[in-house]
């Protein structure tokens, strides 16, 4: 089973910060995306999740729409800048297919953390904005490491 992560790309300063639009700049990262890469990773899911929060949701349709996959959008909860990682963990060591998940920091990093056997709280990667991280997993959950053993396949920034 395989995990694909997305932060969301780069969005406008503002508030209320849930609304936050992905500003140009965040567009053209993400159609600056290899067309190979995206492939790879939506072959092997069956949607794309992404956060309530509108810069991830309108990283996932922009994903969608520009590279013309038929994968459907999903709202996922809990995936949100302060959502707790240990609840996705949670999720993923119990999930049998593979998943992409558009969302956040610092939760991505905090997940990334705690796949790759860190403590809670403890940030696994630097994620940059439009940053993408292919993880697998080679274990299911064993006492010893609940969520299962993971390892990085792959990461790819914007440049």
């Amino acid at each position: 089973m395989k995990v694909f992560l997305i932060r969301h790309a780069h969005a406008l300063a503002g508030e209320p910060d849930e609304q936050r639009p992905l500003s140009t700049k965040g567009k053209k990262q993400i159609v600056a995306w290899s067309p190979l890469l995206i492939k790879r990773i939506v072959g092997e899911v069956s949607s794309i999740e992404h956060s309530s929060l509108i810069r991830s949701y309108q990283t996932a349709q922009l994903l969608q729409s520009h590279f013309r996959l038929k994968q459907p959008l999903q709202l996922l909860s809990g995936i949100s800048p302060e959502s707790s990682a240990v609840k996705t963990a949670e999720i993923l060591s119990r999930s049998r297919r593979s998943r992409c998940l558009v969302g956040h920091n610092p939760h991505l990093a905090r997940l990334v953390g705690l796949l790759l056997g860190l403590k809670e709280g403890e940030e696994g990667i630097y994620f940059r904005k439009a940053a993408i991280i292919a993880l697998e997993r080679t274990a299911v959950a064993q006492k010893r490491q609940p969520w299962g053993s993971w390892r990085i396949l792959w990461m790819s920034t914007p440049d």
